[in-house]
Protein backbone atom coordinates (compact mmCIF):
# COMPACT_ATOMS: atom_id res chain seq x y z
CA UNK A 1 0.00 0.00 0.00
CA UNK A 2 1.30 3.19 -0.95
CA UNK A 3 2.26 5.61 1.82
CA UNK A 4 0.42 8.97 2.38
CA UNK A 5 2.42 11.81 0.98
CA UNK A 6 4.75 13.44 3.45
CA UNK A 7 3.07 16.39 5.11
CA UNK A 8 4.71 20.00 5.08
CA UNK A 9 7.83 19.08 2.61
CA UNK A 10 7.98 19.81 -0.98
CA UNK A 11 10.64 18.55 -3.27
CA UNK A 12 13.18 20.42 -5.05
CA UNK A 13 12.37 21.06 -8.63
CA UNK A 14 16.22 20.17 -8.75
CA UNK A 15 15.15 16.28 -7.50
CA UNK A 16 12.69 15.38 -9.42
CA UNK A 17 15.03 16.74 -12.59
CA UNK A 18 17.64 14.31 -10.90
CA UNK A 19 14.96 11.46 -10.82
CA UNK A 20 14.30 11.96 -14.74
CA UNK A 21 17.51 11.58 -15.42
CA UNK A 22 18.11 8.46 -13.51
CA UNK A 23 14.92 7.14 -15.79
CA UNK A 24 16.94 8.04 -19.09
CA UNK A 25 20.39 7.38 -18.17
CA UNK A 26 19.28 3.57 -16.83
CA UNK A 27 21.26 4.12 -13.48
CA UNK A 28 22.53 6.30 -10.35
CA UNK A 29 25.99 6.54 -11.76
CA UNK A 30 25.23 7.54 -15.41
CA UNK A 31 23.43 10.46 -14.13
CA UNK A 32 25.88 11.41 -11.17
CA UNK A 33 28.56 12.00 -14.01
CA UNK A 34 25.63 13.37 -16.12
CA UNK A 35 24.57 16.11 -13.61
CA UNK A 36 27.79 16.49 -11.75
CA UNK A 37 26.85 14.94 -8.48
CA UNK A 38 28.34 12.15 -6.71
CA UNK A 39 25.86 9.26 -6.76
CA UNK A 40 25.15 9.47 -3.11
CA UNK A 41 23.85 12.76 -3.69
CA UNK A 42 21.42 11.18 -6.49
CA UNK A 43 20.66 8.61 -4.09
CA UNK A 44 19.43 10.74 -1.79
CA UNK A 45 17.76 13.00 -4.19
CA UNK A 46 15.29 9.96 -5.20
CA UNK A 47 14.94 8.63 -1.54
CA UNK A 48 14.00 12.13 -0.73
CA UNK A 49 11.14 11.76 -3.43
CA UNK A 50 10.22 8.03 -2.76
CA UNK A 51 9.34 9.59 1.24
CA UNK A 52 7.51 12.59 -0.46
CA UNK A 53 5.25 10.30 -3.13
CA UNK A 54 5.12 7.76 -0.57
CA UNK A 55 6.18 4.73 -2.78
CA UNK A 56 8.75 2.91 -4.17
CA UNK A 57 10.59 4.47 -7.11
CA UNK A 58 13.24 1.86 -8.00
CA UNK A 59 13.86 -1.62 -6.76
CA UNK A 60 17.59 -2.91 -7.25
CA UNK A 61 19.10 -5.00 -10.76
CA UNK A 62 15.16 -4.44 -12.04
CA UNK A 63 14.58 -0.22 -12.61
CA UNK A 64 11.17 1.51 -12.13
CA UNK A 65 8.85 0.35 -10.12
CA UNK A 66 4.81 0.39 -11.66
CA UNK A 67 4.43 3.27 -9.67
CA UNK A 68 7.69 4.91 -10.35
CA UNK A 69 6.35 4.81 -14.04
CA UNK A 70 3.64 6.15 -13.16
CA UNK A 71 5.39 9.36 -11.29
CA UNK A 72 7.69 9.24 -14.35
CA UNK A 73 5.27 10.14 -16.82
CA UNK A 74 3.93 13.11 -14.22
CA UNK A 75 7.22 14.47 -13.45
CA UNK A 76 8.29 14.37 -17.08
CA UNK A 77 5.37 16.39 -18.56
CA UNK A 78 5.72 18.73 -15.34
CA UNK A 79 9.21 19.39 -15.30
CA UNK A 80 9.06 20.28 -19.34
CA UNK A 81 6.40 22.66 -19.27
CA UNK A 82 8.26 24.39 -16.33
CA UNK A 83 11.02 24.66 -18.06
CA UNK A 84 9.64 25.86 -21.24
CA UNK A 85 7.51 28.62 -18.98
CA UNK A 86 11.06 30.65 -19.00
CA UNK A 87 10.22 31.42 -22.83
CA UNK A 88 7.32 33.86 -21.37
CA UNK A 89 7.45 37.12 -23.42
CA UNK A 90 6.94 39.88 -20.77
CA UNK A 91 4.76 42.59 -21.26
CA UNK A 92 2.68 40.96 -24.25
CA UNK A 93 -0.43 42.24 -23.63
CA UNK A 94 0.83 45.48 -23.85
CA UNK A 95 2.07 45.11 -27.37
CA UNK A 96 -0.80 43.27 -28.88
CA UNK A 97 0.40 40.98 -31.44
CA UNK A 98 4.11 40.51 -32.05
CA UNK A 99 5.74 39.33 -35.62
CA UNK A 100 9.02 36.98 -35.44
CA UNK A 101 10.79 36.30 -38.34
CA UNK A 102 12.60 32.74 -38.67
CA UNK A 103 15.28 32.22 -41.12
CA UNK A 104 16.26 28.66 -41.14
CA UNK A 105 18.29 26.08 -43.62
CA UNK A 106 16.27 22.86 -44.69
CA UNK A 107 17.60 20.37 -41.76
CA UNK A 108 15.72 22.29 -39.09
CA UNK A 109 12.94 22.73 -41.20
CA UNK A 110 12.02 19.37 -41.59
CA UNK A 111 12.05 17.41 -38.27
CA UNK A 112 12.91 20.33 -35.66
CA UNK A 113 11.18 24.06 -36.22
CA UNK A 114 7.03 22.70 -36.62
CA UNK A 115 7.37 21.02 -32.63
CA UNK A 116 9.72 23.87 -31.97
CA UNK A 117 8.14 27.06 -32.77
CA UNK A 118 4.45 25.23 -31.71
CA UNK A 119 5.37 24.73 -28.42
CA UNK A 120 6.97 28.48 -27.94
CA UNK A 121 3.17 29.25 -28.91
CA UNK A 122 1.29 27.33 -26.40
CA UNK A 123 2.83 29.95 -24.25
CA UNK A 124 3.16 32.93 -26.39
CA UNK A 125 -0.29 32.91 -28.51
CA UNK A 126 0.28 36.45 -28.98
CA UNK A 127 3.52 35.96 -31.15
CA UNK A 128 3.28 35.48 -34.97
CA UNK A 129 5.61 33.57 -36.68
CA UNK A 130 7.05 34.42 -40.54
CA UNK A 131 9.55 31.63 -41.25
CA UNK A 132 12.01 31.82 -44.24
CA UNK A 133 13.42 29.11 -45.09
CA UNK A 134 17.36 29.41 -47.47
CA UNK A 135 20.60 28.33 -47.17
CA UNK A 136 23.01 28.88 -44.64
CA UNK A 137 24.49 32.02 -46.30
CA UNK A 138 20.74 33.68 -46.74
CA UNK A 139 20.40 33.08 -42.98
CA UNK A 140 23.63 35.28 -42.41
CA UNK A 141 22.82 37.91 -44.66
CA UNK A 142 19.49 38.15 -43.55
CA UNK A 143 20.41 38.75 -39.88
CA UNK A 144 23.02 40.94 -40.21
CA UNK A 145 20.33 42.72 -42.72
CA UNK A 146 18.08 42.78 -39.82
CA UNK A 147 15.51 40.83 -42.47
CA UNK A 148 14.80 38.38 -39.24
CA UNK A 149 15.08 38.01 -35.77
CA UNK A 150 16.89 34.46 -35.32
CA UNK A 151 18.07 32.33 -37.77
CA UNK A 152 18.22 28.49 -37.37
CA UNK A 153 20.47 26.59 -38.66
CA UNK A 154 22.20 22.77 -39.09
CA UNK A 155 26.43 22.82 -39.64
CA UNK A 156 29.11 20.48 -38.88
CA UNK A 157 30.34 20.92 -35.47
CA UNK A 158 34.05 22.08 -36.22
CA UNK A 159 32.04 25.32 -38.16
CA UNK A 160 30.65 26.35 -34.92
CA UNK A 161 33.75 28.72 -34.62
CA UNK A 162 33.41 30.51 -38.00
CA UNK A 163 30.18 31.69 -37.23
CA UNK A 164 31.25 33.22 -33.44
CA UNK A 165 32.61 36.00 -34.49
CA UNK A 166 29.16 37.79 -35.76
CA UNK A 167 26.62 35.81 -33.94
CA UNK A 168 25.65 34.35 -30.84
CA UNK A 169 25.11 30.79 -30.59
CA UNK A 170 22.91 28.66 -28.43
CA UNK A 171 23.19 25.02 -28.66
CA UNK A 172 19.93 22.84 -29.43
CA UNK A 173 21.25 19.66 -30.15
CA UNK A 174 23.64 17.28 -31.45
CA UNK A 175 23.18 14.97 -34.67
CA UNK A 176 25.29 12.32 -36.55
CA UNK A 177 26.01 11.61 -40.35
CA UNK A 178 25.19 8.05 -41.05
CA UNK A 179 25.81 6.13 -44.11
CA UNK A 180 21.89 5.31 -45.49
CA UNK A 181 21.02 2.05 -47.55
CA UNK A 182 18.77 -0.49 -48.63
CA UNK A 183 18.48 -2.90 -45.69
CA UNK A 184 19.56 -5.82 -48.37
CA UNK A 185 22.80 -3.74 -49.27
CA UNK A 186 26.28 -5.54 -48.22
CA UNK A 187 27.26 -2.83 -45.66
CA UNK A 188 24.56 -3.92 -43.94
CA UNK A 189 26.89 -6.68 -42.60
CA UNK A 190 29.29 -4.04 -41.00
CA UNK A 191 28.73 -2.55 -37.71
CA UNK A 192 30.12 0.72 -38.79
CA UNK A 193 31.39 2.11 -42.34
CA UNK A 194 34.77 3.68 -42.89
CA UNK A 195 35.32 6.60 -44.89
CA UNK A 196 37.43 4.64 -47.87
CA UNK A 197 34.61 2.01 -48.30
CA UNK A 198 31.75 4.71 -48.38
CA UNK A 199 34.08 6.61 -50.88
CA UNK A 200 33.61 3.30 -53.23
CA UNK A 201 30.14 2.74 -53.08
CA UNK A 202 27.53 4.56 -55.62
CA UNK A 203 26.42 7.89 -53.87
CA UNK A 204 23.54 9.36 -54.14
CA UNK A 205 23.84 13.27 -53.23
CA UNK A 206 22.10 16.30 -52.42
CA UNK A 207 22.36 19.49 -54.80
CA UNK A 208 25.31 21.67 -54.20
CA UNK A 209 24.43 24.65 -51.60
CA UNK A 210 22.09 22.84 -49.96
CA UNK A 211 22.58 21.61 -45.96
CA UNK A 212 23.11 17.87 -46.85
CA UNK A 213 25.67 18.81 -49.33
CA UNK A 214 27.60 21.14 -47.19
CA UNK A 215 28.15 18.28 -44.93
CA UNK A 216 29.19 15.52 -47.36
CA UNK A 217 31.75 18.16 -48.81
CA UNK A 218 33.22 19.38 -45.37
CA UNK A 219 33.33 15.05 -44.44
CA UNK A 220 35.11 14.33 -47.77
CA UNK A 221 37.64 17.28 -47.44
CA UNK A 222 38.36 16.32 -43.75
CA UNK A 223 39.28 12.82 -44.80
CA UNK A 224 41.48 13.97 -47.72
CA UNK A 225 38.71 12.25 -50.50
CA UNK A 226 39.12 13.96 -53.46
CA UNK A 227 35.75 14.63 -55.10
CA UNK A 228 36.64 13.84 -58.72
CA UNK A 229 37.18 9.91 -57.76
CA UNK A 230 33.70 9.78 -56.15
CA UNK A 231 31.06 7.60 -57.56
CA UNK A 232 28.48 9.93 -57.64
CA UNK A 233 25.55 7.91 -59.35
CA UNK A 234 22.41 10.54 -59.01
CA UNK A 235 22.29 14.25 -57.30
CA UNK A 236 18.78 14.73 -56.05
CA UNK A 237 16.46 17.69 -53.96
CA UNK A 238 16.30 16.96 -50.63
CA UNK A 239 16.56 14.35 -47.88
CA UNK A 240 13.35 12.21 -48.84
CA UNK A 241 13.86 12.06 -52.17
CA UNK A 242 17.72 10.50 -51.46
CA UNK A 243 16.06 8.38 -48.77
CA UNK A 244 13.63 7.18 -51.38
CA UNK A 245 16.28 6.39 -54.05
CA UNK A 246 18.58 4.69 -51.18
CA UNK A 247 15.65 2.68 -50.42
CA UNK A 248 15.10 1.46 -54.29
CA UNK A 249 18.65 0.02 -54.03
CA UNK A 250 20.27 3.02 -56.09
CA UNK A 251 23.29 3.71 -53.97
CA UNK A 252 24.03 4.71 -50.53
CA UNK A 253 23.33 7.95 -49.34
CA UNK A 254 24.88 10.01 -46.32
CA UNK A 255 22.60 11.82 -44.11
CA UNK A 256 21.82 13.55 -40.35
CA UNK A 257 21.01 10.34 -38.57
CA UNK A 258 18.09 12.05 -37.53
CA UNK A 259 16.39 12.63 -40.95
CA UNK A 260 16.48 8.79 -40.90
CA UNK A 261 14.44 7.75 -38.18
CA UNK A 262 11.55 7.70 -39.49
CA UNK A 263 12.23 5.39 -42.78
CA UNK A 264 14.38 2.85 -40.49
CA UNK A 265 11.65 2.68 -38.41
CA UNK A 266 9.42 1.25 -41.19
CA UNK A 267 11.90 -0.92 -42.13
CA UNK A 268 12.78 0.84 -45.78
CA UNK A 269 16.06 1.70 -44.96
CA UNK A 270 18.93 0.76 -42.68
CA UNK A 271 21.91 3.01 -41.12
CA UNK A 272 25.38 2.99 -39.64
CA UNK A 273 27.92 5.20 -38.16
CA UNK A 274 30.75 6.46 -40.12
CA UNK A 275 34.21 6.09 -39.16
CA UNK A 276 35.92 9.40 -40.18
CA UNK A 277 36.32 12.57 -39.11
CA UNK A 278 33.50 15.02 -39.47
CA UNK A 279 30.54 13.20 -38.84
CA UNK A 280 29.36 15.24 -35.82
CA UNK A 281 26.61 18.22 -36.50
CA UNK A 282 25.02 20.80 -34.40
CA UNK A 283 21.95 22.44 -34.36
CA UNK A 284 22.10 26.27 -33.36
CA UNK A 285 19.60 29.06 -32.72
CA UNK A 286 21.97 32.07 -34.12
CA UNK A 287 21.19 35.75 -33.77
CA UNK A 288 23.20 39.20 -33.84
CA UNK A 289 24.98 40.15 -31.07
CA UNK A 290 23.45 43.46 -30.51
CA UNK A 291 20.00 42.41 -31.57
CA UNK A 292 18.42 41.51 -27.74
CA UNK A 293 14.31 42.33 -27.46
CA UNK A 294 12.19 40.93 -25.32
CA UNK A 295 10.61 38.53 -28.20
CA UNK A 296 14.39 36.90 -29.13
CA UNK A 297 15.18 37.04 -25.48
CA UNK A 298 12.28 34.97 -24.19
CA UNK A 299 12.84 32.44 -27.47
CA UNK A 300 16.26 32.23 -26.47
CA UNK A 301 15.26 31.25 -22.76
CA UNK A 302 12.37 29.28 -23.97
CA UNK A 303 15.17 27.31 -26.64
CA UNK A 304 17.73 26.65 -23.63
CA UNK A 305 15.03 24.81 -21.84
CA UNK A 306 13.91 23.17 -24.92
CA UNK A 307 17.12 22.02 -25.28
CA UNK A 308 17.66 20.66 -21.53
CA UNK A 309 14.28 18.57 -21.95
CA UNK A 310 14.51 16.71 -25.18
CA UNK A 311 18.09 17.02 -25.59
CA UNK A 312 18.63 14.88 -29.11
CA UNK A 313 15.10 13.62 -29.23
CA UNK A 314 13.06 16.42 -29.90
CA UNK A 315 8.50 15.96 -29.92
CA UNK A 316 8.36 15.52 -33.60
CA UNK A 317 10.65 12.50 -33.33
CA UNK A 318 9.96 11.03 -30.54
CA UNK A 319 7.53 8.88 -32.16
CA UNK A 320 10.60 7.13 -33.96
CA UNK A 321 12.55 6.86 -31.06
CA UNK A 322 12.90 3.98 -28.90
CA UNK A 323 12.55 5.28 -25.10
Amino acid sequence: MPRRLEEGFDPKLSYLKTFIKVVEEGGFRKAAKKLNLSPVAVMNHVKTLEKFFGVKLFEPREGLTPEGENVYMVVKEVVSRLSLLRGLVPDVGKAGKIKMTVYTTETPMEYLLPCFLLRFKEFNSSVDFQVEVGLLEDVKSSLKERLANVGLIMVPEHLKASLLDEFECLEILKDTLVAVFSPLHKISRMRTVDIQTLAKQPLILDKPGSDNRLFTDEIFSLNLIDPSTLNVKLILRGSSAITTAVSQGFGVGILPEMLTRKWVKAGLVSTRPLECRGVNLILLLIRQKDSWTNVVESLWKFAKGFSEIYGSNPPCLQRFTSV
